[in-house]
């Protein structure tokens, strides 16, 4: 039997707030937050959070990271569910009640005269059905300046693909995938994925011809409630969330569409059990980062990813366990490297990883006198591996 041993070394009294994670700013609102984005300007260099609130969308200045200032706000329909991306100077924010449309930001004078914004409301025919765009769940924007909108009102919730990059602020339609709700969607390349909630699992297709989606594969997941997922840098691996209580962060090998292999479930060793619910994982350096609602945001090495561990947490909402609270999303893409977090109950967070990888001890179990391999051992650690102030988290996986 070969098995590895992975380890994360970790400080027992800081662990349940803060591990390899340190705080930097926040800024709370008087109403509820949900999901983030960032945006660095290209002329004044200032780095931004975007923020989804309750009845709008909040601009925050992170020219001092110790004290976020907001420099703009955008009111939009009270809705609980907001998703931000940018493409060049442009935020674009969809809005899940009511009837904004898609909201376009324009951030190009955020620093100095302060924002402006319009609602992109066409008429379209999508999959055969005629209407005014009115409201969508969320969006994902990908390298090549291509929109791809999970959950709107038309064309039965199908992800619907626009080009942002032709007119900057204008979007123009350019297909849409089959009737088949989508709640949150990746695209890089040809290559979509959709997260298909209520059906409970994933979906590829080849978006080359965005006008005309081609199905490629799919793949049930744990809990079959699908509610986001991202790529690893190498295209290989599709990480998945379950919004369900003690669900797991999934990861699965993609590389080939039609026969998909799980690898690996991530949930943290501390609440296990307790209810607590995965959100939003996104996917940094092969470090996947993790708005895991009320046990807030978790770090995750990613470089094995049949073997997730978990090497950085900041526990933003320390009220209790399980629950629609907490960390809502997380953000690490700044050029300066620190990840926003938006807190349902708290607002917004910066703070400043400390990225490290786990460990791994690596060996077989065999019969001494004669060499003869042993499955099923029970292999057990016996002694100190750490010094006097740390803990060791071990997670032994067979292979």
């Amino acid at each position: 039997m070969f098995f590895v041993f992975a380890m994360s070394f970790i400080s027992m009294v800081t662990f349940a707030q803060n591990l390899n994670v340190s705080f930097v700013g926040q800024l709370q609102y008087n109403e509820d937050a949900n999901d983030i984005w960032g945006y660095k300007d290209a002329v004044s260099g200032i780095e931004y959070a975007i923020i989804g609130l309750k009845n709008g969308t909040s601009i925050v200045s992170l020219a001092d990271p110790t004290n976020p200032t907001q420099v703009g706000y955008v009111a939009g329909a009270n809705s609980t569910w907001r998703d931000i991306k940018t493409w060049g100077h442009y935020a674009y924010v969809t809005t899940d009640v009511g009837t904004d449309g898609l909201t376009v930001i324009d951030l190009s004078n955020a620093s100095t005269t302060g924002v402006t914004s319009t609602n992109w409301q066409p008429t379209l025919t999508v999959n055969g059905q005629s209407g005014t765009l009115q409201k969508a769940h969320n969006i994902w924007i990908d390298e090549n300046g291509y929109a791809y909108i999970s959950g709107a009102n038309l064309g039965n919730g199908g992800v619907m693909i626009l080009d942002v990059h032709t007119t900057p602020g204008t979007p123009i339609y350019m297909g849409t995938t089959p009737n088949n709700y989508s709640h949150d969607c990746y695209a890089r390349g040809d290559t979509l994925y959709t997260a298909d909630i209520y059906v409970g699992e994933f979906t590829i297709y080849d978006v080359s011809n965005k006008a005309n989606p081609v199905f490629l594969g799919s793949q049930p997941t744990e809990l079959a409630f699908t509610h986001n997922l991202w790529l690893s840098d190498n295209g290989q691996i599709l990480y998945t969330t379950d919004e369900k209580p003690n669900a797991s962060v999934g990861a699965y090998d993609v590389s080939n569409p039609l026969n998909i292999i799980e690898l690996d479930q991530f949930r943290p060793l501390q609440t296990l059990a307790q209810g607590v619910i995965p959100h939003n994982v996104h996917v940094w350096d092969d470090y996947l980062i993790v708005s895991y609602y009320t046990d807030g945001l978790i770090l995750v090495d990613g470089s094995r990813p049949g073997n997730l561990i978990e090497v950085g947490n900041f526990d933003t909402y320390l009220t209790g366990s399980g629950g629609f609270n907490g960390s809502w999303g997380a953000y690490p893409y700044l050029p300066s490297g620190k990840i926003l977090v938006s807190d349902i109950n708290s607002g917004l967070y910066v703070f400043q990883p400390t990225y490290v990888r786990a460990c791994w001890l690596e060996g077989t179990v065999s019969d001494a006198s004669n060499s003869a391999l042993i499955n099923n051992a029970t292999i057990q650690i016996v002694g100190e591996l750490a010094n006097d102030n740390s803990d060791v988290l071990v997670n032994m996986k067979q292979v």
